[in-house]
Parts: structure tokens; sequence; C-alpha cells
């Protein structure tokens, strides 16, 4: 069996997303299914298992796919865009190709959101109008995913808005995500302290995500102007970039918090756990996520959680367990969840540890991997 995996980004490419696809194509080669991967970049020159083509354009990449197509037998696309359309275009439309899509997220409501085109929530959105472009972006999208032979979802709520969407619920598979091919040694959480003045009477929370409205970093910065009040020595790192920087660096100046908000920036992989091991508290203040990596990669070290009652975060986080579920930007219930962590001694037990332990269980990238490959097999054989 062959099998072309097309994709918007690869490493050295940053994110879950990536890496995951780096990591399954090497896993699915090892179990005999000959894997080709085709992404935009540069070549970076790797030795792997399997062979990488990337391209530099849309036109090399169209070519390139015209060409891989008529020799494979599945084409699997992580990207519902340009990979995603010209995956069904070329693959599915013009040779018959089998095609799998992996839906993990709704780009069409996330591009709305960015340029400040709606407020609705993600399920909302499906029924709502907002001008031309999104029209045809979520009509591109719903055309994709119906005309695929199997849709591969990371979360239940994923599954039920692909259905929404008019996905047929026989052909979605659910397979969540998982984070434990990653290396995890512990950090020098020490010298992370340290370096942003922590001592061992400073409380941290770190976030992480793209900078983008819909994360809800400015909710996070109005909650900690309120909690440094009963915290005075409590500060916030924000992990990551994005297009809302400005914005959140001008709301953390109105407050008065040029000392206690810290915008770190990208952080590569190998360092960002050490930030995670380096918290107080992780907090995960977002309107909307499939299944979040960052929350499986924060679990691992038995950091205690704050995280939105959104999208695909009921299935990582079990109230009062793991951590604590808020309501999406509600202030008050952000606010009470912190102070809790910070004063309630659960949260350092061993009742604590062992239920993050246990809730890991679920996302074992071995049966990512099994449940992937039978999924390729069946449809390869069945159709």
């Amino acid at each position: 069996m062959k099998v072309l995996i097309t994709s918007g980004i690869f490493p050295p490419d940053i994110g879950g997303p990536a890496r995951i696809i780096e990591q399954m194509a090497h896993d699915l080669q090892a179990r005999g299914i000959d894997i080709t991967v085709l992404a935009f970049g540069r070549d970076d020159n790797e030795k792997r298992n399997y062979q990488v083509i990337k391209a530099l354009t849309k036109l090399r990449f169209l070519l390139t796919l015209f060409n891989l197509a008529k020799q494979v037998d599945i084409i699997y696309t992580f990207d519902l865009y340009t990979a995603g359309f010209l995956s069904w275009l070329i693959g599915k439309v013009f040779f018959n190709k089998k095609l799998v899509v992996r839906f993990a997220g709704d780009s069409a409501w996330e591009i709305a959101a960015n340029a400040g085109l709606t407020s609705d929530d993600i399920l909302s959105f499906q029924n709502g109008s907002y001008g031309l472009k999104i029209f045809f972006l979520k009509k591109l999208r719903t055309k994709i995913l119906c005309g695929a032979d199997k849709v591969v979802v990371v979360s239940n709520f994923i599954k039920n808005l692909a259905m929404q969407i008019g996905v047929d619920k026989e052909k979605i598979q659910v397979i969540y995500n998982a984070i434990d091919f990653l290396s995890t040694s512990t950090g020098n959480v020490a010298k992370i302290r340290q370096k942003f003045g922590l001592t061992d009477i400073n409380k941290l929370i770190v976030t992480a995500g793209r900078l983008a409205p819909w994360k809800g970093f400015d909710g996070l910065i109005n909650v900690l102007a309120d909690t440094r009040q009963e915290f005075p020595s409590l500060k916030l790192l924000i992990i990551g970039d994005g297009p809302d920087k400005r914005r959140l660096e001008t709301l953390r100046d109105k407050h008065n918090l040029g000392h206690a908000v810290v915008f770190v920036g990208r952080v590569p992989l190998d360092k960002i756990f050490e930030y995670y091991q380096a918290a107080d508290v992780f907090v995960l203040n977002s309107q909307y996520e499939g299944l979040s990596h960052v929350l499986l990669e924060v679990l691992q070290f038995g950091k205690p959680i704050v995280a939105s009652n959104c999208g695909g975060n009921p299935e990582v986080i079990e109230n009062k367990k793991n951590g604590l579920l808020v309501e999406y930007n509600n202030r008050e219930q952000i606010k009470a969840a912190i102070r809790n962590i910070l004063s309630e001694s659960y949260w350092q037990s061993n009742d604590f540890q062992d239920a993050c332990t246990q809730s890991l269980k679920k996302f074992v990238w071995r049966d990512v991997i099994e449940k992937t490959a039978n999924v390729l097999k069946e449809i390869n054989q069945h159709g």
C-alpha cells in the first residue's frame, strides 16, 4: 500500500501538527506502509526512512502532486485549504484516488475571528453569514470533507462539528492526539525562574498559544490585574507570537503590569517544557480547541491546569481531578480557579499526580498509529 501524506507544514516548522506528521510517517513506514510526504517549504536534508518532497510555490506543489498521485493508493491530507484542496482536486476528482482528511480545527472560523468578522462561537458560526470570502472558505471546506472517503477527527467535539458541517457519521473516525513520543526530560526549572526574577515566594502562571483574539490572553491579563491584589508577587508568562501581540502589550501597559506580564515569544520544543515545569499553574483560556497538544504536554509534568470548558478541553481535563474547567473569559471563574490552585494542598498531592497520569492513558501514540494504520488498510481494501 502506497500512501501520500500532504500538508502545508512539516519540520523544521514548529508546532504540534508538524511534529505529529513527521513521527506518524516514520512509524507507518516502519509498519510496512510505503509513505511519501509532500509539504510546503525548503528541503532540510534530514535522513528519514520515508521520502519527503518540499515545494516552495503552489504551482510546484500542484505539479509534484499530479505526478505523485498517479503512483499511490491513498492520499492522506492534514490540511483543508491549499494542500487539502489540491489533494481533493487532483487525487480524488482527477485520479479517483482514496482520500483521507484529518480534521483538527475549522480554519474558516479562525480566519473570521482573527479578522474581527465574527464573535460567534464555532458552532454558531456554521449557520451564520460573514461575507463572500468566509462563505467561499466554508463551502470549500465542506466540499473537501464531504468528498473524502474518511475523515479523521481529533476529538468527539470535532466529530460533532464535522457532522454539523454535513459529513456522514459513518465516514468519521475519532483518533485522539498523543505526544508521548516526544522527549520530556526534566529541564532546568531553577534557571528559568531565576531568569525572570522569581524566588520561592513568587507564583508563576504560564500560558501558551498563537496570539490571536480567540485565545483569550486579554482576559487572562485582566484576571492578573485583579489577582495580584491578593498575590502581589504573581507573574504571567505568555509563550507564543501572533497578530494580537501589540494589542495585548497595550492592555498590559494599561494595567501597569509591565513587570508582571512577560511575552516570551516562540520557544523551541526542547526548551518549552522547562517553562511548563517552572509554572505553578498553567491556564488555557481559549474560546475553542480541537484537542490541545499543550494540555497533554503540561499534564505530563503533573502541573495544575485551568482550562476553558470549550471544544475538546473537557475530553482532556476532568474538573477537580486533573485540573479545573471554567467558562471562556469568565473573569470571576478564572480568578477563583487560580486562587484555588495556589491555595489548596490537593494540587501538590499524590492523588492529583495520579489523576494526571491516569488521564493520559487515553492519549497514547501507540494507539494513534494502530488506529491510523487500520483506517488506511480498511480504505485500501474496501473503499
